[in-house]
Protein backbone atom coordinates (compact mmCIF):
# COMPACT_ATOMS: atom_id res chain seq x y z
CA UNK A 1 0.00 0.00 0.00
CA UNK A 2 1.18 3.49 -0.89
CA UNK A 3 3.07 5.83 2.12
CA UNK A 4 1.43 8.99 1.43
CA UNK A 5 3.12 12.25 2.79
CA UNK A 6 0.56 15.28 3.49
CA UNK A 7 3.40 18.06 3.77
CA UNK A 8 4.54 21.25 1.98
CA UNK A 9 7.96 21.74 0.45
CA UNK A 10 8.96 24.37 2.99
CA UNK A 11 8.26 22.48 6.05
CA UNK A 12 11.47 21.83 7.97
CA UNK A 13 10.01 18.24 9.95
CA UNK A 14 8.75 17.44 6.30
CA UNK A 15 12.65 17.50 5.16
CA UNK A 16 13.39 14.81 7.86
CA UNK A 17 10.63 12.74 6.37
CA UNK A 18 11.89 13.20 2.91
CA UNK A 19 15.22 12.44 3.84
CA UNK A 20 14.24 9.23 5.20
CA UNK A 21 12.64 7.98 2.28
CA UNK A 22 16.15 8.95 0.50
CA UNK A 23 17.77 6.84 2.83
CA UNK A 24 16.03 4.34 1.68
CA UNK A 25 15.73 4.73 -1.97
CA UNK A 26 11.49 4.77 -1.56
CA UNK A 27 8.48 5.92 -3.46
CA UNK A 28 5.97 7.88 -2.34
CA UNK A 29 2.83 9.93 -3.00
CA UNK A 30 3.17 13.43 -2.16
CA UNK A 31 0.11 15.74 -1.11
CA UNK A 32 0.67 19.25 -0.95
CA UNK A 33 -1.18 20.94 2.65
CA UNK A 34 -1.53 24.39 3.22
CA UNK A 35 1.28 26.20 5.59
CA UNK A 36 -1.27 27.17 7.83
CA UNK A 37 -4.99 26.54 8.92
CA UNK A 38 -7.74 25.84 7.60
CA UNK A 39 -6.31 22.13 6.31
CA UNK A 40 -9.76 20.77 5.21
CA UNK A 41 -8.29 17.68 3.63
CA UNK A 42 -5.59 16.95 6.21
CA UNK A 43 -8.56 17.85 9.63
CA UNK A 44 -10.34 14.19 8.49
CA UNK A 45 -7.71 11.96 8.42
CA UNK A 46 -6.35 13.64 11.57
CA UNK A 47 -9.23 14.26 14.39
CA UNK A 48 -7.56 17.77 14.71
CA UNK A 49 -3.70 17.57 15.15
CA UNK A 50 -2.63 20.46 12.38
CA UNK A 51 1.46 19.62 12.71
CA UNK A 52 3.22 18.87 9.73
CA UNK A 53 4.34 16.50 7.83
CA UNK A 54 1.44 12.99 8.28
CA UNK A 55 2.16 9.95 7.14
CA UNK A 56 -0.93 7.87 5.46
CA UNK A 57 -0.94 4.39 4.90
CA UNK A 58 -4.23 3.28 3.84
CA UNK A 59 -6.85 4.21 6.79
CA UNK A 60 -3.45 4.50 9.12
CA UNK A 61 -2.43 7.79 9.97
CA UNK A 62 0.96 8.84 11.33
CA UNK A 63 1.58 11.77 13.34
CA UNK A 64 4.83 13.29 14.98
CA UNK A 65 7.68 12.45 12.65
CA UNK A 66 9.46 10.20 15.67
CA UNK A 67 6.47 8.31 14.89
CA UNK A 68 6.73 8.15 11.44
CA UNK A 69 10.32 7.39 10.98
CA UNK A 70 9.54 4.31 13.23
CA UNK A 71 7.15 2.86 11.01
CA UNK A 72 9.01 3.49 8.00
CA UNK A 73 11.92 1.33 9.33
CA UNK A 74 9.29 -1.08 10.73
CA UNK A 75 8.27 -1.61 7.15
CA UNK A 76 11.22 -1.30 4.94
CA UNK A 77 13.92 -2.25 7.28
CA UNK A 78 17.10 -2.52 4.91
CA UNK A 79 18.78 0.31 4.55
CA UNK A 80 18.61 0.79 8.37
CA UNK A 81 18.44 3.61 9.62
CA UNK A 82 20.02 3.08 12.80
CA UNK A 83 23.54 1.57 10.91
CA UNK A 84 25.84 2.72 13.95
CA UNK A 85 23.73 2.01 16.65
CA UNK A 86 20.25 0.82 18.44
CA UNK A 87 17.66 2.98 17.88
CA UNK A 88 18.28 4.91 21.48
CA UNK A 89 20.33 7.11 20.64
CA UNK A 90 18.53 8.08 17.13
CA UNK A 91 15.74 8.57 19.54
CA UNK A 92 17.74 10.59 22.14
CA UNK A 93 19.15 12.90 19.34
CA UNK A 94 16.06 13.56 17.96
CA UNK A 95 14.53 14.41 21.24
CA UNK A 96 17.15 17.28 21.94
CA UNK A 97 16.32 18.46 18.44
CA UNK A 98 12.76 18.95 19.30
CA UNK A 99 13.27 20.52 22.75
CA UNK A 100 16.50 22.46 21.92
CA UNK A 101 18.03 22.95 18.47
CA UNK A 102 14.39 23.11 16.37
CA UNK A 103 13.09 26.44 18.19
CA UNK A 104 16.80 28.55 17.56
CA UNK A 105 16.72 27.15 13.77
CA UNK A 106 13.05 28.67 13.52
CA UNK A 107 13.06 31.55 15.58
CA UNK A 108 16.52 33.35 14.67
CA UNK A 109 15.04 33.42 11.06
CA UNK A 110 11.96 34.81 11.99
CA UNK A 111 13.03 37.30 13.86
CA UNK A 112 15.32 39.18 11.46
CA UNK A 113 12.43 38.10 8.17
CA UNK A 114 9.32 39.18 10.42
CA UNK A 115 8.34 42.17 8.47
CA UNK A 116 8.38 40.30 5.33
CA UNK A 117 5.78 37.58 6.55
CA UNK A 118 2.39 37.65 6.32
CA UNK A 119 0.50 38.56 9.53
CA UNK A 120 -1.81 35.26 8.47
CA UNK A 121 1.59 33.31 9.42
CA UNK A 122 2.16 34.59 12.06
CA UNK A 123 -1.15 34.89 13.74
CA UNK A 124 -0.94 31.13 12.97
CA UNK A 125 1.88 30.20 14.75
CA UNK A 126 1.05 32.26 17.34
CA UNK A 127 -2.18 29.80 17.93
CA UNK A 128 -0.23 26.82 17.74
CA UNK A 129 2.10 28.19 20.47
CA UNK A 130 -1.24 29.26 22.17
CA UNK A 131 0.23 32.70 22.33
CA UNK A 132 -0.61 36.42 20.85
CA UNK A 133 0.94 37.86 17.83
CA UNK A 134 4.00 39.53 19.04
CA UNK A 135 6.14 41.24 16.08
CA UNK A 136 8.65 43.51 18.45
CA UNK A 137 9.56 40.44 20.38
CA UNK A 138 10.23 38.31 17.77
CA UNK A 139 12.50 40.99 16.37
CA UNK A 140 14.25 41.41 20.18
CA UNK A 141 14.27 37.55 20.43
CA UNK A 142 16.57 37.26 16.94
CA UNK A 143 19.80 37.63 18.49
CA UNK A 144 19.14 35.24 21.99
CA UNK A 145 17.75 32.50 19.20
CA UNK A 146 21.27 33.36 16.95
CA UNK A 147 23.36 33.04 19.86
CA UNK A 148 21.57 29.71 21.10
CA UNK A 149 22.22 28.63 17.43
CA UNK A 150 26.12 29.24 17.47
CA UNK A 151 26.42 27.44 20.66
CA UNK A 152 24.38 24.14 19.49
CA UNK A 153 26.60 24.50 15.83
CA UNK A 154 29.49 24.30 17.99
CA UNK A 155 28.74 20.88 19.55
CA UNK A 156 27.83 19.40 16.23
CA UNK A 157 31.31 20.35 14.45
CA UNK A 158 32.93 18.85 17.54
CA UNK A 159 30.77 15.99 17.19
CA UNK A 160 32.21 15.64 13.41
CA UNK A 161 36.07 16.22 14.94
CA UNK A 162 37.10 13.06 14.32
CA UNK A 163 36.33 12.85 10.64
CA UNK A 164 33.36 10.37 10.47
CA UNK A 165 31.19 11.16 7.64
CA UNK A 166 27.99 11.24 9.27
CA UNK A 167 26.77 11.95 12.80
CA UNK A 168 27.05 8.91 14.61
CA UNK A 169 29.78 6.51 12.28
CA UNK A 170 30.36 5.95 8.16
CA UNK A 171 26.78 5.91 7.15
CA UNK A 172 23.71 7.66 7.45
CA UNK A 173 20.51 7.61 9.96
CA UNK A 174 17.59 9.07 11.51
CA UNK A 175 19.82 10.90 13.35
CA UNK A 176 21.52 12.58 10.58
CA UNK A 177 17.74 13.34 9.42
CA UNK A 178 16.61 14.63 12.67
CA UNK A 179 19.43 17.25 13.02
CA UNK A 180 19.82 18.35 9.31
CA UNK A 181 16.11 19.68 8.70
CA UNK A 182 16.97 22.67 11.10
CA UNK A 183 20.09 23.54 9.60
CA UNK A 184 18.72 23.14 6.23
CA UNK A 185 15.96 25.14 7.24
CA UNK A 186 18.38 28.03 8.21
CA UNK A 187 20.59 28.05 5.21
CA UNK A 188 17.02 27.72 2.99
CA UNK A 189 16.10 31.61 4.44
CA UNK A 190 19.10 33.16 1.97
CA UNK A 191 22.61 34.34 2.28
CA UNK A 192 22.40 36.10 5.49
CA UNK A 193 21.26 33.00 7.44
CA UNK A 194 23.59 30.80 5.26
CA UNK A 195 26.83 32.89 5.85
CA UNK A 196 25.69 31.97 9.81
CA UNK A 197 26.87 28.80 8.90
CA UNK A 198 30.02 29.40 7.61
CA UNK A 199 32.39 29.54 10.33
CA UNK A 200 31.32 25.56 11.06
CA UNK A 201 33.37 24.06 7.72
CA UNK A 202 33.06 20.32 9.01
CA UNK A 203 28.88 20.58 9.69
CA UNK A 204 28.97 22.11 6.21
CA UNK A 205 30.60 19.18 4.79
CA UNK A 206 28.19 17.08 6.62
CA UNK A 207 25.26 19.01 4.83
CA UNK A 208 26.61 18.46 1.76
CA UNK A 209 26.90 14.88 2.06
CA UNK A 210 23.20 14.98 3.37
CA UNK A 211 22.46 16.92 0.41
CA UNK A 212 23.38 14.37 -2.14
CA UNK A 213 20.58 11.75 0.40
CA UNK A 214 17.92 13.08 -1.74
CA UNK A 215 13.54 12.17 -1.36
CA UNK A 216 13.35 8.90 -2.92
CA UNK A 217 11.29 8.82 -5.86
CA UNK A 218 7.86 10.81 -4.75
CA UNK A 219 5.00 11.34 -7.42
CA UNK A 220 1.81 13.85 -6.62
CA UNK A 221 -0.89 12.87 -5.17
CA UNK A 222 -4.50 14.97 -4.79
CA UNK A 223 -5.52 15.72 -1.53
CA UNK A 224 -9.26 14.59 -2.15
CA UNK A 225 -7.65 10.87 -3.38
CA UNK A 226 -6.04 10.38 -0.76
CA UNK A 227 -9.32 10.90 1.44
CA UNK A 228 -10.68 8.34 -0.98
CA UNK A 229 -7.91 5.88 -0.24
CA UNK A 230 -8.85 6.08 3.45
CA UNK A 231 -12.28 5.81 3.06
CA UNK A 232 -11.97 2.78 0.96
CA UNK A 233 -9.43 1.15 3.41
CA UNK A 234 -9.98 -0.23 6.99
CA UNK A 235 -6.91 0.18 9.57
CA UNK A 236 -4.66 -2.42 9.84
CA UNK A 237 -3.92 -1.80 13.59
CA UNK A 238 -4.70 -4.77 15.77
CA UNK A 239 -5.59 -4.12 19.46
CA UNK A 240 -2.96 -4.78 21.88
CA UNK A 241 -2.27 -2.47 25.58
CA UNK A 242 0.50 -2.12 28.06
CA UNK A 243 0.71 -4.25 30.45
CA UNK A 244 3.41 -2.15 32.34
CA UNK A 245 1.54 0.71 32.09
CA UNK A 246 0.87 2.88 35.16
CA UNK A 247 -2.13 4.94 34.15
CA UNK A 248 -4.12 1.92 33.84
CA UNK A 249 -5.09 2.70 30.36
CA UNK A 250 -6.49 -0.25 28.13
CA UNK A 251 -7.84 -1.04 24.69
CA UNK A 252 -11.60 0.28 24.26
CA UNK A 253 -11.01 3.21 26.23
CA UNK A 254 -11.92 6.51 25.14
CA UNK A 255 -9.10 8.73 24.87
CA UNK A 256 -7.55 12.34 23.78
CA UNK A 257 -4.37 12.70 22.97
CA UNK A 258 -2.31 16.30 22.74
CA UNK A 259 1.06 17.46 22.16
CA UNK A 260 2.66 18.57 24.96
CA UNK A 261 4.52 21.40 23.29
CA UNK A 262 2.97 23.21 20.21
CA UNK A 263 -0.41 22.59 18.43
CA UNK A 264 -2.04 21.22 21.42
CA UNK A 265 -5.07 20.51 19.55
CA UNK A 266 -6.80 16.75 21.28
CA UNK A 267 -7.32 14.31 19.26
CA UNK A 268 -10.39 12.20 20.32
CA UNK A 269 -11.12 7.90 19.67
CA UNK A 270 -11.17 4.79 21.15
CA UNK A 271 -7.78 3.63 22.75
CA UNK A 272 -6.77 0.19 20.33
CA UNK A 273 -3.34 0.20 21.05
CA UNK A 274 -0.50 1.06 23.76
CA UNK A 275 3.10 0.62 24.04
CA UNK A 276 5.92 2.45 26.31
CA UNK A 277 6.38 4.84 23.15
CA UNK A 278 2.96 4.22 21.26
CA UNK A 279 -0.60 5.19 21.40
CA UNK A 280 -3.06 4.60 18.63
CA UNK A 281 -6.47 5.65 18.38
CA UNK A 282 -9.81 4.86 16.09
CA UNK A 283 -12.08 7.40 15.32
CA UNK A 284 -14.44 8.09 12.14
CA UNK A 285 -15.08 11.08 10.51
CA UNK A 286 -17.92 11.23 7.28
CA UNK A 287 -14.90 11.99 4.58
CA UNK A 288 -12.44 10.16 5.89
CA UNK A 289 -14.48 6.45 6.84
CA UNK A 290 -12.83 4.47 10.15
CA UNK A 291 -9.32 5.49 10.37
CA UNK A 292 -6.42 4.78 13.26
CA UNK A 293 -4.12 7.49 14.14
CA UNK A 294 -1.07 6.79 15.42
CA UNK A 295 1.35 9.19 18.16
CA UNK A 296 4.77 8.45 20.07
CA UNK A 297 4.05 8.85 23.88
CA UNK A 298 6.99 10.80 24.58
CA UNK A 299 5.59 14.81 23.97
CA UNK A 300 1.70 13.54 24.26
CA UNK A 301 -0.35 13.66 26.91
CA UNK A 302 -3.49 10.93 26.88
CA UNK A 303 -5.87 11.30 28.65
CA UNK A 304 -9.80 9.07 29.64
CA UNK A 305 -12.73 11.17 27.66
Amino acid sequence: MDMILHHYDLSPYAEKIRLVFGLKGLAWRSVQIPVIMPKPDLMPLTGGYRRTPVLQIGADIYCDTERIAVEIERRHPTPTLFPSSGSGLAAIIGNWVAMSLFMPSVRYPFGMNTDKMPMEFHRDRAAMRGAEVNLPAMKAAAGKMHNRLRAQLGWLESLLEDGRPFLLGDQAGLADCSVFHCVWFVRRQGEQFAAALAPYSRVLSWMGRMDRVGHGHPTEMSSTEALEIAKAAKPATTHSGDPGDAEGFKPGDRVSVTSEDTGRDPVTGELVRLAPNEIALKREDPRAGEVVVHFPRVGYDLRRG
